[in-house]
């Protein structure tokens, strides 16, 4: 059996979803939407902020966000 393509994004503000359902779309590929356990708030994404969620998340690789839904299988891909 092939294997299916993916497509996976996160996108806290929705403009990496709507780029990864083009490509999606090109490729023939499913859609997978990484979410964080937290939702962002516009105050999260405010990069002017540097003591934002956004800002410290970008800037500390041990501030990553817990994932909503780790159980997505992948097996197919």
């Amino acid at each position: 059996m092939a294997k299916k393509t993916l497509v996976a994004y996160f996108s806290a503000s929705g403009t990496t979803a709507g780029v990864a359902r083009l490509l999606a779309e090109a490729i023939d590929a499913d859609l997978y939407e990484i979410k964080p356990a937290v939702p962002y708030t516009g105050k999260d994404l405010n990069w002017q902020d540097k003591q934002s969620r956004s800002s410290v998340e970008m800037k500390d690789p041990a501030a990553r966000p817990e994932l909503a839904d780790r159980k997505a299988d992948m097996a197919d891909y």
